[in-house]
């Protein structure tokens, strides 16, 4: 179990908790990263568990460097007494890897991180997940995601029931239905068949399950018609470079799903939580008034865009307040 500390005092520690046998004879373990406030900051009891979009490891949320962490959401979030989670798709880094690499399903990821989740968010509540850190028996846990992971965000906790708020990163309704082939757009609200579609598509246009992220660049660059922009103008030249440091193979199956409109309603309609959306103003997402009727059984959803802010919101000017409106949002879970 590696620690290490930064010069603000802010502590990280690398594991891996079970997931259970999730194929046949094949038992899971996801990989995570503790991000631990500094001694002495007063603890909110509110830990998040984060997990990442495509093409990324669970390094995109704690970006940078040794002492750099400008871009670091889990830095600014810990630096205000939260605990911040980790975690790695199976098939990224240390988490596991299937035998087979088609495994690498939307239904298998979910149930990765329902399991890894519960596992990490009880050893909060005993005190037994990471040495030097008490128990936190009044934890309030949140689960948050980016693009790819706020859908799968969202069926974790329409099945598992885990969190007392989730926050969802560079999401909004409607998918990517120009980059995917019209007749299939049209079906795609049929889960099932979605589902059983989706490793004909992958083949097709990628023709493997886990796509490695320079030709997920290359493809992306040279797809017809162009690709949805990550960045624009504002977006900070470190802050480029260090996401490039966090760059992870490409799970083909789970990122074409989260593209296609509606893969999300069914399981939108059973959270039954609070919701806190960001969605910069620039991003190729809309997030717009479409999602009260998404999150038709939610207590109660707030939407935040960013100013002059694309999908990967953390490498823009409006990071600093981003972060601040999360750890408020978060807060205000206690007392709701």
């Amino acid at each position: 179990m590696a620690i290490a500390t930064t010069t603000s005092g802010v502590r990280r520690i690398e594991c891996s908790v079970p997931a259970g046998e999730l194929l046949p004879g094949e038992p899971f373990r996801i990989g995570l990263r503790v991000v631990l406030p500094p001694d002495g900051t007063p603890a909110t009891d509110i830990a998040f568990y984060c997990v990442v979009g495509g093409q990324m490891s669970l390094a995109y949320f704690d970006l940078g460097e040794g002492d750099d962490r400008r871009f670091s959401m889990a830095e600014a979030l810990a630096r205000r007494g939260h605990v911040v989670v980790l975690a790695d798709h199976p098939g990224i880094s240390s988490s596991t890897m299937p035998e087979d690499e088609w495994d690498l399903t939307p239904d298998l990821i979910a149930r990765a991180h329902a399991a890894a989740a519960r596992t990490a968010l009880d050893g909060l509540r005993q005190g037994s997940l990471v040495p030097g850190l008490d128990a936190m028996s009044g934890l309030v846990a949140v689960g948050l995601g980016h693009s790819m992971g706020a859908v799968m965000t969202i069926e974790v906790e329409a099945v598992a029931q885990l969190y007392s708020g989730i926050v969802l990163l560079g999401y909004g309704t409607g998918g990517l239905p120009d980059i995917l082939p019209p007749e299939a757009v049209e079906k795609a609200r049929d889960i099932e068949w979605l589902r059983g579609y989706l490793p004909e598509l992958v083949r097709e246009r990628f023709g493997t399950a886990r796509l490695d992220p320079e030709t997920a660049r290359k493809k992306r660059r040279g797809r017809e018609g162009g690709s949805p922009s990550f960045h624009s103008d504002y977006a900070d030249p470190d802050g480029k470079a260090a996401l490039r440091g966090a760059a992870a193979p490409l799970l083909t199956l789970p990122g074409l799903f989260s593209m296609f409109p509606g893969v999300s309603d069914e399981a939108s309609s059973r959270i039954a939580v609070p919701i806190l959306v960001v969605t910069g103003t620039h991003d190729f997402i809309e997030a717009g008034e479409a999602l009260l009727e998404q999150f038709s059984t939610c207590p109660r959803l707030d939407i935040i865009r960013p100013e002059d802010t694309g999908h990967n919101l953390f490498i823009f000017p409006s990071r600093t307040e981003s972060f601040a409106q999360i750890s408020d949002w978060a807060t205000g879970l206690k007392s709701g």
